[in-house]
């Protein structure tokens, strides 16, 4: 039986018809996504979730952060983590399999998170993972296929660094939206943070190797179109969904593996 620490994650801050296109984007349309906010979630009972969430090797890790905002964001994108994935794996056997404590986040030598369950589950099962977390917010996604997630704060530090990763074609793009250039300049940011992550299981790319080529519109979102330079265009375009939540902007890149033969 979930305790109630984990029940609590389970509550959903994402649009249901935000979650429905996602998860019709993929292979298999079946993706696990989890956001949580740390002031709410969180709210002075961080012992009771460790003891929900975390085996007694990530308590270890854990007790590794002495600095509390980075231990919290540590904490946060690992009960993201595991959430996103028993949600995918609930969604594909119609029932809860694992718990949470019976999952494991480690972490390749590139910094890419995967996920370690149970050994009745072959590897070639075991879902794609990615985490992210800005400020008080921590976001993670599970998929079969090849995955990346982004969230940021809007702030004014997307124009200061607007050079390394927005070139003048993609701002006349991005300006052509009906949104402040802050919320123009924080979706293309998460849309390419997206995709890194998502490439990052093979090579790591740089921000102008991703080339914005359109903006649509979906059910009121926008979906950004990329082309990506080598080795990965051979891949085609690359699609990203974007959303503002509560002045963050956050993205979801999936790409099916066998798309990817780099």
């Amino acid at each position: 039986m979930l305790s109630e620490y984990q029940n609590l994650v389970s509550s959903p801050l994402l649009p249901d018809d935000l979650k429905a296109l996602l998860t019709s984007r993929t292979p298999d349309n079946n993706l696990g996504i989890a956001l949580v906010d740390k002031s709410h979630l969180l709210n002075g009972h961080e012992t009771e979730f460790i003891s929900s969430w975390l085996t007694d090797e990530e308590h270890l890790q854990l007790d590794r952060y002495s600095f509390d905002k980075r231990r919290k964001e540590w904490l946060l994108g690992r009960i993201c983590a595991k959430q996103s994935a028993l949600d995918l794996l609930k969604s594909r056997n119609g029932a809860n399999i694992l718990t949470p404590l019976e999952i494991s986040i480690g972490i390749n030598p590139s910094g890419r998170p995967f996920l370690e369950v149970g050994e009745n589950m072959s590897t070639t099962t075991q879902p794609d993972i990615s985490i992210s977390h800005s400020h008080d917010k921590a976001i993670a996604i599970a998929a079969h296929a090849h995955c990346g997630v982004d969230i940021q704060l809007l702030t004014d530090t997307l124009f200061k660094v607007k050079d390394r990763y927005c070139t003048e074609s993609e701002a006349a793009l991005i300006d052509s939206t009906s949104e402040d250039e802050l919320v123009q300049l924080g979706m293309l940011w998460v849309a390419k943070e997206s995709v890194k992550k998502c490439l990052s299981a093979f090579s790591h790319i740089g921000f102008l190797a991703i080339h914005l080529e359109a903006i649509r519109l979906d059910q009121n979102y926008r979906l950004l179109d990329f082309l990506i330079d080598e080795p990965y265009s051979g891949v085609g375009t690359v699609t990203v969904i974007t959303h503002i939540h509560d002045s963050y902007a956050l993205a979801v890149c999936t790409i099916p593996k066998e798309r990817i033969h780099a």
